[in-house]
This record gives structure tokens, C-alpha cells and sequence, in this order.
């Protein structure tokens, strides 16, 4: 195969009811061989088919349905490196780590829930000798209301960004309180950074489902799952979905899944 590096998708190209190649960006068009497999959330995949007036009904009830689904809210990071010379991490049993500031609030507040992980105590070729490098961000519960009603670079944007991430400063700190003395480098991705660069509508952590219920589109596995998410079929042919977003569901290794099934 062939991996094709900016290479931003604006159009599910469609011809007589078959998914046939996308429409880039910048114009080019790439046609498919097979079929058409989108990994992008189904709120996003449905923003790359634009309504035709002849499209078949079936289309546009799945459209209007899938486009719909409950949802996550965005997400907040803070990534940091630090310099680590003196520092006993030993009290460390597993590099990953969640952590809940009031037991009594929602786990669903991103200003209460949170986690963080230090990959280079597991491998130490991720930095250089004496550092380390942390990962921390909110549940996915960040509000993207008052986010889209900033732009990114102003002052009001940058204040707000350093006012949402402190909860996670402080979430590391609980492990190395002198943690911001020791950052080197330091960068926080927001909920709009989320949304452009991993191209999730209003920066989504993605499908929301409660247990016990079958999602629409899952087909035959709602009959016998717990919480089965949608399947990768969809009603226009040669066009498939895969992601974190269908069957089997959340996490790298469901995902990578979903793309072998389909």
C-alpha cells in the first residue's frame, strides 16, 4: 500500500450509489481500488458527504442517524519534558495513573478527572539520559462551547488555555510536586488544537454509548453485546468505517481491529 502524508480528505466522492475514491483538499482525487474506508468519527465522515437530491433515501436516513450519535465532549493535554536528575520515581508502581481531585463531583467534569503518564519510565529511548517525558489531559467532558468562540493566538486564548490546564498541573504534581521547576519544555493542546489536527468534530473524544443499550447501525451484535457500538457497514457500497467509533470499540488495539474487519 501506499501512505499518503497531508493529504486532508474534503469529499466521499459517490457515483451511482457506490463509494468510488475521496476528493482531496487540494483537488486531487484518488479512486478507490475496492472501497472507501473511513476511520474519521461519524461526525465527521457524514460532513464529507454532502447531500445530493438524488441520493437513495437509505443514504440520508443514515446520514441524519449516525451524524447524531450521543458524543463525548473534547478533550484538554499537557505535554511536558522534564529534567529528572535526582529524581526517585521508585514510589512508582505503573506509569500511568488517574487521578480524581473530589470523589463527590461528576467523573464526567474535566475540572475533576484526569490522567497522566510517564512513558519513559518503560522505555528509555523516548529522551535523553536524566529525563522524562509526561502526558497529561482531561476526561473527555471539556466544555467546546466556550472554546469556539475564541481564536487561537490571542491573548484571551492563551490565558484560557493555561486557566483550563492547571487542574492537570496538579494532577502531576501529586507525584512530582516539584514538577514545574524541572519542566524544560512545555506544550498544552487544546480542545481546537484537538479538533485540527486530529480532525474531530468540535475535538470529540469520540462516541458516547451507555451499557445495555445497542447503538444504531450495530446490527446482529446488539442481539448479544452489552454495549455494542455501530458496525462498519453503511448503506452506500464500497464505503466502509473503522476507528474508535465502531464495532469493537475504544483503545488502539479495538481500532486497529476494526480496520483488519474491514
Amino acid at each position: 500500500g501506499k501512505l499518503q502524508l497531508n493529504a486532508h480528505v474534503d469529499e466521499i466522492l459517490i457515483e451511482n450509489g457506490r463509494a468510488v475514491g475521496v476528493r482531496l483538499k487540494n483537488g486531487n482525487v484518488v479512486k478507490a481500488r475496492k472501497a472507501v474506508v473511513s476511520n474519521a468519527t461519524p461526525f465527521d465522515t457524514v460532513k464529507l458527504m454532502p447531500k445530493k437530491e438524488d441520493e437513495p433515501k437509505k443514504l440520508t436516513n443514515w446520514r441524519d442517524q449516525i451524524g447524531k450519535l450521543p458524543r463525548h465532549g473534547a478533550i484538554s493535554h499537557l505535554f511536558l519534558a522534564i529534567d529528572a536528575e535526582g529524581l526517585d520515581l521508585s514510589h512508582i508502581d505503573d506509569p500511568a495513573h488517574l487521578v480524581v481531585q473530589d470523589w463527590d463531583r461528576s467523573l464526567q467534569d474535566s475540572q475533576n478527572l484526569c490522567s497522566f503518564f510517564i512513558p519513559s519510565i518503560l522505555d528509555k529511548t523516548l529522551c535523553p539520559p536524566g529525563k522524562h517525558v509526561i502526558h497529561v489531559y482531561s476526561s473527555g467532558g471539556e466544555p467546546y462551547e466556550p472554546w469556539e468562540k475564541l481564536t487561537p493566538g490571542t491573548e484571551e486564548y492563551e490565558a484560557y488555555k493555561k486557566e483550563r490546564v492547571e487542574v492537570l498541573w496538579r494532577a502531576v504534581e501529586r507525584c512530582i510536586p516539584d514538577v514545574r521547576d524541572r519542566v524544560e519544555f512545555s506544550i498544552i493542546g487544546s480542545p481546537l488544537a484537538h479538533e485540527a489536527f486530529l480532525r474531530r468534530d468540535r475535538g470529540t473524544y469520540g462516541l458516547a454509548w451507555a451499557a445495555g443499550t445497542s447503538a444504531p447501525q450495530s446490527g446482529i451484535l446488539g442481539n448479544f453485546l452489552p454495549f455494542p457500538f455501530p458496525n462498519l457497514k453503511t448503506p452506500v457500497d464500497g464505503l466502509l468505517r473503522c476507528g474508535d467509533s465502531c464495532f469493537p470499540g475504544i483503545g488502539t488495539p479495538s481500532a486497529a481491529a476494526s480496520g483488519a474487519i474491514a
